[in-house]
């Protein structure tokens, strides 16, 4: 076993907490940059047709972020479970299979794409305008054709981050963010490609990211080094792998089914400057999505090595820790949004007052709830690294099986208000279920002993 394996059984579980947390919540910033920043340029030098467009074509880009995350975090949870009971070899296939899953899935995500590229059009209400057509068709088929660069990047980051380069996963995508951030003024406002440069730039970025990571995993510097006959072996355990992190994919298709029915609630209720108002209070909300993630992504080596090495204890302390830094933040964000709504729409757009007046109403009652929706986003990410499948999806799934019948229902009582204020409601009721079993999780852990495995 490696010094950097050893001190995840030795040292303190606060220092390991903010070791692993800090630079994957770094992490988890730079990749949202890459989506932050196209919603700043588009909203800016597109306009509020694009703005409109890009959270229409949206669910789709999602679905891509779904497949990168079920890759990436079951391939990840695997390795950490098998290095923690001491099977390197085994940690060796989970990297290999995670890896071959992702060159499957960036295959077949395109062909999907152009055989149901007009019924996704129109499910998306793309076709709502010719306008809206023109500008997302092109930024979709560019998504859905380099997929394979976009799950790449998921992947390795998260392999480096269990292979214990937290730091150097972070480095590698605060290059592809800047370098994003450079091509998207090339692409966007020197020469105005519109959405289709928008995609270009991010796509690019991420390239980058996904080859220099699989570099190192192949290199002499790896501590969990792949080698030719690895990558060429057909791995076992992909199953595995997929059923591991089938929640974190579930979490962004019901995300992205969530995202088509708001647009449709708001196109219904509203008009087309409601979806773009909704894209202000998307990307606002992405940012604070895009911490807690992180954090828990930080926290996931921890947690499943503790789960593996049978230490119910440093189990239940990262739990604790995790929980408390996830409430901290959410109420810190709550209090930003609530008290700064017209500075962070002034972000997206600056000569709109229209646009801008509905950004401000969105961020303040889309958004009443973060605190909740956070513990809901860290308790799936929890339950799922201590191998809990249905915890997780339970958490998930539930988040949509709530939300549809609500977004439905309360619009009619209460107009746009009602489209707006659903996700809150949700929030709340779920978010008390997940605080249960967190709280459930960690009564089970005080009564495991040391060394025993902490799963049945």
């Amino acid at each position: 076993m490696t010094a950097d394996l050893r001190d995840l059984d030795t040292l303190p579980v606060r220092r390991l907490f903010w070791r692993y947390a800090a630079p994957s919540i770094a992490g988890m910033l730079v990749t949202g940059v890459y989506y932050l920043v196209d919603g700043m340029f588009v909203g800016r030098y597109v306009g509020e047709t694009g703005l409109a467009a890009i959270n229409l074509a949206y669910p789709l880009v999602m679905f891509i972020l779904g497949v990168g995350a079920m890759l990436s975090m079951g391939a990840a949870t695997r390795v950490s479970l098998s290095q923690g009971a001491g099977k390197p070899d085994e940690a060796r296939n989970a990297l290999a299979a995670g890896l071959w899953l992702t060159l499957l899935a960036g295959l077949l995500i395109p062909l999907a794409g152009w055989l149901w590229r007009e019924p996704l059009l129109s499910l998306l209400r793309l076709d709502a305008s010719p306008a809206l057509r023109q500008q997302a068709g092109l930024y979709l088929s560019l998504m859905l054709g380099g997929a394979v660069l976009v799950l790449g990047q998921f992947m390795t980051a998260a392999l480096l981050r269990n292979d214990g380069r937290p730091r150097l996963a972070t480095a590698l995508l605060s290059a592809g963010a800047v370098l994003n951030i450079l091509l998207d003024y090339l692409l966007v406002v020197v020469w105005p490609f519109g959405l289709a440069g928008a995609a270009v730039a991010t796509l690019l970025a991420e390239g980058l990211v996904s080859a220099a990571g699989l570099i190192y995993l192949t290199s002499r510097h790896a501590r969990l080094r792949l080698s030719a006959s690895d990558l060429l072996r057909w791995p076992r355990g992909m199953a595995d792998v997929l059923k591991l992190g089938l929640s974190g994919f579930m979490m962004e298709l019901n995300l992205a089914l969530l995202l088509i029915v708001h647009n449709l609630q708001l196109l219904r209720y509203g008009d087309e400057t409601q979806v773009a108002a909704y894209a202000i209070a998307g990307y606002t909300e992405s940012l604070f999505i895009l911490v807690v993630h992180g954090l828990a992504i930080g926290v996931q080596p921890l947690i499943s090595h503790a789960t593996g090495a049978g230490e119910p204890r440093r189990v239940a302390e990262t739990l604790r820790y995790a929980i408390r830094a996830t409430l901290l933040t959410g109420g810190l964000s709550w209090l930003l949004v609530q008290a700064l709504p017209e500075l962070i729409a002034t972000v997206y757009t600056s000569d709109n007052p229209v646009l801008l007046a509905a950004g401000v109403a969105a961020l303040r009652l889309h958004l009443l709830a973060m605190p909740l929706d956070g513990l809901i986003i860290m308790g799936v990410v929890l339950l799922q690294a201590m191998a809990d499948t249905r915890g997780a999806l339970f958490g998930t799934v539930g988040k949509t099986l709530l939300l549809l019948p609500v977004l439905w229902l309360l619009p009619q009582a209460l107009g746009l208000n009602g489209v707006w204020l659903a996700l809150p409601l949700v929030n709340l009721l779920l978010g008390a279920v997940m605080a249960l079993m967190l709280a459930r999780q960690l009564r089970r852990l005080s009564g495991i002993r040391r060394r025993q495995p902490a799963l049945t």
